[in-house]
């Protein structure tokens, strides 16, 4: 949901195979953790970013060559590569680990979708905010979306946002399925006053999902649009309100907003209030993506 010029960049996401900026593994952090389950013997790991490759040990079997999407690599994928590593070849369980290896790799997204390919982003929200975050978008998941959206798509608070007040990055895997890589947030609108409009983008953002996810739609348009009426968001590309800001660009925010959370969508009208007055004549139309 952004606040000015439409920007637009690619990402990725699913149910359980998400590339999640949060949980980005260093080479030594991937290399301790195979360490911990047992292949001891690793002892360089390089994240590569081969199209075709997927995995590859140097003849002492002390460096792992990986695909770079593995940074992003869940508990149980960890445990794949390492049970790659340490079973014998000929083993089912080195079977099934490869089997593993080769879903998640699957369900990555495509590199040249991401413009230069798989990084973090920064994220401001303190461990509480992320909390709150995920209680939030699972409640209304449950109460607004019928449980359609996957349950881990994490979502980003960015204090870099000044024209918008959220966005979805979108992805498509290897396999082809649809997927979401984030949702982001402006980071101020967890100031006290602008609830309602942290709710209205949150559900704008959600609505983005379902659209992308079950009808490939990314803009907009009428699909978009029966979402957002369904779940009681403002049905809006660009809108008009204003939200408290900052006085600085660097404040940290790291307050937790206090928000009604109705099973029942309520009309956007109702929920925006008054908007505060404003010095200037010119509206500033903000963005949402």
């Amino acid at each position: 949901m952004p606040n000015g010029k439409r920007g637009r960049r690619k990402g990725s996401g699913d149910d359980h195979q998400l590339s999640l900026a949060l949980a980005w593994l260093s080479e030594d952090d991937f290399a301790n953790a195979l360490r911990e389950r047992g292949a001891g013997g690793i002892r360089i790991v390089r994240f590569k970013p081969n199209r075709s490759r997927m995995i590859s040990l140097s003849s002492d079997r002390r460096a792992l060559n990986i695909h770079q999407c593995f940074r992003a690599a869940t508990k149980d994928v960890l445990d794949a590569v390492a049970a790659f590593i340490r079973q014998p070849s000929h083993s089912m369980d080195y079977r099934n680990a490869i089997r593993r290896m080769r879903a998640w790799w699957d369900g990555q997204v495509h590199i040249d979708d991401m413009g230069s390919g798989l990084r973090p982003r920064t994220c401001c929200a303190t461990a509480d905010q992320r909390d709150f975050q995920k209680r939030t978008y699972d409640r209304l998941n449950r109460t607004r979306f019928g449980g359609r959206l996957a349950s881990g798509i994490p979502i980003r608070l960015s204090n870099r946002m000044s024209r918008r007040f959220g966005h979805v990055y979108y992805a498509t895997a290897r396999n082809g399925a649809r997927m979401i890589e984030e949702i982001a947030l402006n980071v101020d609108l967890m100031m006290e006053g602008n609830e309602a409009h942290l709710l209205d983008t949150l559900l704008h953002e959600m609505a983005h999902v379902e659209a992308w996810v079950e009808h490939g739609h990314k803009d907009h348009g009428e699909p978009w649009r029966r979402v957002a009426e369904r779940v009681g968001c403002e049905a809006k590309a660009c809108s008009v309100v204003r939200i408290r800001r900052r006085r600085g660009a660097r404040t940290p925010i790291t307050r937790i907003p206090e928000l009604v959370l109705s099973s029942v969508p309520t009309p956007a009208a109702a929920k925006r209030g008054p908007r505060p007055k404003r010095k200037s004549k010119t509206k500033r139309k903000t963005r949402r993506t």
